[in-house]
């Protein structure tokens, strides 16, 4: 096992070099001058003088190999670059838009989590039922509605015709309160349809059925057997869906104005801000590959048949 874990990391660590490339990559190709789109922004005339100022300023007329190098050579020193348009270090601005964002994803991550699998298993133990039928017809209702749209929804809702929520900002605890039913809700309706199917699936197999056939207390069938079945599974369900829970957050941040971590991402895309868009995009990969790494302990953990060197089951 141990190994395999060095193995993994070694792994882990040549994906983020290569996505650093093709991040930076992607970024000298997108169409836009930084320098250009700064000066427009302040209400200048991008004249070419100006424009090669900013541009040595910032070592964008360097060769491609000498600005990655020399973003390499930052990150390897705690650093992931100055901003273009407010010239403060990348880092620090990011950790400073960080706590509202994290509050965002970890409440609406916990709410989705606490509400979705217990109803998941709960209707797959009563699979056929009324309440199976209409709960499994909102969530097919609930898949075919926007994230926005329901964002927009609740705003006017709770903050227009009954406003007893805010709307905008993040400065209380009463500013999360619909960003976060907005995320948990649309993500909820995945979670309890892939719960759903797996505890039907499980719930047929052979040595469940056995095991249910001696008649075992439920205190002790459905933990020891059915639920530690399914644990690899909805592990996996909760892993693969950590991006989009990020890719939610930018849209909610975005409807709620909220100043938060993806909102500046998404403004710093608007704006060419090539060290901002690098940095964060990294910090995001590097979170997500770090928190995939866990999972796949968290697999042999939990089943120990589960090889982690060859990535098959050991029957």
């Amino acid at each position: 096992m141990l190994r395999s874990i060095t193995q993994r990391l070694l792994m882990l660590m040549l994906t983020l070099v290569l996505f650093s490339l093709f991040v930076f990559t992607l970024m000298r190709l997108a169409p836009g001058d930084p320098a250009s789109m700064m000066l427009l922004n302040i209400g200048a005339v991008p004249e070419r003088s100006l424009v090669a100022h900013l541009q040595a300023q910032w070592g964008l007329d360097q060769s491609f190999i000498q600005q990655y190098m020399a973003w390499v050579v930052q990150i390897f020193q705690g650093e992931l670059g100055n901003s273009f348009m407010s010239g403060e270090p990348v880092l620090h601005e990011i950790m400073n838009r960080l706590e509202p964002t994290l509050t965002l994803i970890v409440g609406s991550f916990l709410l989705t989590v606490s509400i979705s699998i217990p109803a998941g298993i709960w209707l797959g133990l009563n699979a056929g039922s009324f309440a199976d039928r209409v709960v499994y017809s909102v969530t097919i209702l609930g898949l075919s509605i926007p994230l926005y749209w329901l964002a927009i929804l609740l705003m006017y809702a709770f903050g227009v015709i009954w406003p007893v929520l805010p709307i905008v900002g993040s400065s209380s605890v009463q500013h999360y309160v619909l960003p976060v039913t907005a995320i948990s809700l649309i993500q909820s309706v995945y979670f309890i349809r892939m719960v759903r199917s797996y505890t039907v699936q499980y719930s047929k197999f052979s040595y469940i059925e056995a095991a249910r056939a001696r008649g075992l207390r439920p205190a002790i069938f459905y933990p020891a057997y059915l639920f530690r079945a399914m644990f690899i599974p909805i592990l996996t369900l909760i892993t693969t869906s950590l991006p989009s829970f990020f890719g939610a957050s930018i849209i909610t941040e975005t409807i709620f104005s909220f100043p938060g971590f993806s909102k500046y991402m998404l403004e710093a895309i608007y704006r060419r801000d090539f060290p901002v868009i690098q940095g964060s995009a990294l910090l995001v990969a590097a979170f997500i590959f770090g928190f995939n790494f866990v999972a796949d302990i968290l697999y042999f953990v939990a089943d120990p048949r589960v090889h982690l060197d060859k990535q098959r089951w050991e029957l």
